[in-house]
């Protein structure tokens, strides 16, 4: 039920971290856990217990937003019944019953990011991982996809959250790192980051008195 925002310019090393979080790579060294459960021991585990959306929208342009969802809870092992509840549920939460019959690829970029992340939530993970979710999205669809996050925290999903945009995660997260070369460079709520950026002194030395007038 909180959100967690990893900040910091492309090549930072967010999406490594996600990568290696989700068991799509593996780590070299050091532990993480998702759910309480080792990435790198259970990865299974991991599995089922996480979503993820990557910067992309993965979903299949030739099928329906219906479709896409009967074929992703088809792989889950979802009952016919269930699943076909379970993605109008979805549909209606993401605002996307009216377009669940057309085709993807007539979809505008933020209703295909909306899609994507109904078919991440179709398991109903605890814990939903989102790799810059609003990148190349205009301002009115960003703004739709953040109500939509802020709606999924209310209801209990933990969401851990890359982006480069400063206004996203002060919008959005509970707490930040920010990350730098595949290091943590700075870390807290947002209002204590912005008062620590806010309180940065800048020292001027001078030769001579008079250059001060």
């Amino acid at each position: 039920g909180s959100v967690l925002g990893m900040l910091g310019p492309n090549g930072a090393g967010k999406t490594t971290t996600v990568r290696m979080m989700t068991t799509l790579s593996v780590p070299t060294s050091g532990t993480a856990r998702i759910a309480g459960y080792d990435v790198r021991s259970q990865p299974d585990q991991v599995r089922r217990s996480m979503g993820l959306t990557g910067q992309a929208a993965t979903v299949d342009e030739l099928l329906t937003g219906r479709e896409n969802l009967a074929m992703i809870g088809g792989l889950y092992g979802y009952r016919r019944k269930a699943l076909r509840r379970r993605s109008e549920e979805l549909l209606a939460q993401f605002q996307l019953t009216a377009a669940g019959d057309k085709v993807v690829r007539d979809y505008s970029g933020g209703m295909r990011r909306r899609l994507d992340l109904a078919v991440s939530l179709l398991a109903a993970p605890p814990v939903l991982f989102l790799d810059e979710p609003t990148t190349g999205l205009d301002p009115h669809s960003r703004n739709e996809l953040w109500e939509v996050l802020r709606e999924l925290v209310a209801q209990g999903t933990t969401l851990v959250l890359t982006t480069q945009y400063l206004e996203e995660a002060d919008q959005l997260a509970d707490r930040i790192v920010v990350i730098d070369e595949g290091r943590i460079i700075a870390e807290g709520t947002p209002l204590e980051l912005k008062t620590r950026a806010g309180a940065a002194n800048v020292v001027a030395t001078v030769t001579h008195a008079h250059q001060l007038d």
